[in-house]
């Protein structure tokens, strides 16, 4: 190997009898959990964004595996084959100055087998910026959507602390990507070498007069048994937290006199959609219910005004009591007035409340086939067509 050089580069000093020649520099592994991920975060990025609501289910999914994938990418960095381990691509700061030296003007010198120093500091980023994704998805899931093995443990406040900081990385890791995706296109433009394609099949191209460098073979058993025992050890601790009930969920009973009275007009709604003092000066003052005189009296207000009193929205930790906490001013025991609503449903067609199934604003049950429970889960959503 030339002098001044790193185990991973060639200079312009060669090794004369050494040919231009296509080295196996990408383990079938490796490729397959790069092009997996791609999907993955694909994935992630359509049912979060583009995607109707109901398909949260899909974007779990994409989480866990995405989970899998940076266990594997970790652990295949310490025994995969040569150029798949991670201080194949460790750089000091000197070699990633003079590499990005060359870049900025255009000339890049060093030929790189396997990552250069560049694209080091992207992978480190990307496998932290992911981490960071997944761990906060999971919070956000136990704390806001009660859902997981975290739900039992995460209140709405943690949850909803780490839903900004799942944004925020979630925002990083496209300008990544995007920096990502235009650096490759730089190395091929600059280098003339095909990275996608060795990315498929593996190979990579080296320079007349290289010499033959030190390949070493993967330990697919020791990888194997790393893995196993940290599933072991993670899936034991997060069993251990899924035993625990969902924070903030009640045990609603159900009540007759509530359902009678108020469905007589209405679908009733979920005691968790507004606080305890909310409803209970709604029933106040029932001879002017939103135009219409609702006056019920006796025992039948003391059992209503009870039970939702009982299991008002203050009582629950959810992300509906939490939402439907603030209210419009202008019409504050109006559910389907509050901010929260209104945004959530800004994009529907009036007419669709019209539809048979649905019937009104009011009737949860149109669409959120878990409104008894007060968790609304997306993924519960079922969208009638008529």
């Amino acid at each position: 190997m030339a002098e001044n050089t790193t185990p991973h580069e060639t200079t312009k000093e060669r090794h004369k009898d050494a040919p231009e020649r296509l080295v196996k520099v990408w383990d079938l592994p490796t490729r397959l959990f790069h092009w997996t991920l791609v999907a993955m975060v694909l994935l992630g990025y359509l049912t979060g964004y583009l995607f109707p609501e109901n398909t949260m289910g899909i974007h779990l999914w994409a989480g866990y595996i995405t989970v899998v994938l940076l266990v594997f990418r970790l652990t295949w960095g310490l025994f995969g084959s040569e150029y798949s381990r991670l201080e194949t691509f460790t750089f000091s700061p000197v070699h990633i100055l003079e590499h990005m030296k060359e870049l900025a003007t255009l000339r890049p010198v060093k030929h790189y087998i396997g990552h250069n120093p560049t694209g080091s500091i992207m992978v480190f980023g990307l496998l932290f910026v992911l981490a960071t994704i997944t761990l906060s998805g999971l919070l956000v899931l136990g704390g806001e959507e009660n859902q997981g093995p975290l739900a039992g443990a995460a209140s709405f406040e943690v949850g909803d602390l780490a839903k900004g900081v799942h944004s925020a990385f979630v925002i990083l890791l496209a300008v990544m990507i995007v920096a990502h995706v235009g650096g490759v296109y730089m190395e091929i433009k600059l280098t003339g070498e095909n990275l996608v394609k060795s990315m498929i099949s593996g190979l990579k191209k080296v320079p007349a007069g290289t010499p033959e460098l030190l390949h070493r073979q993967a330990r697919p058993l020791a990888a194997l048994t790393v893995i196993a025992a940290f599933v072991s050890l993670a899936g034991s601790m997060l069993w251990v937290f899924s035993t625990m009930p969902p924070s903030g969920l009640l045990t609603l009973p159900a009540n007759k006199t509530y359902e009678s009275e108020c469905g007589d007009c209405h679908l009733p709604f979920h005691p968790s959609l507004l606080s305890s003092d909310s409803w209970k000066q709604m029933l106040e003052n029932l001879d002017d219910h939103f135009g219409d005189d609702a006056t019920i009296s006796g025992d039948t207000l003391i059992e209503v005004t009870a039970y939702l009193t009982n299991y008002g929205g203050d009582k629950w930790d959810t992300e509906a009591s939490n939402r439907f906490n603030i209210v419009d001013p202008k019409a504050p025991y109006q559910i389907t007035a509050t901010p929260y609503w209104v945004r959530k449903h800004e994009g529907v067609d009036p007419n669709f409340f019209k539809l048979k199934k649905v019937g009104a604003k009011s009737n949860c049950g149109g669409c959120h086939t878990d409104h008894y429970s007060g968790r609304f889960d997306d993924q519960k959503i079922k969208i009638p067509k008529e």
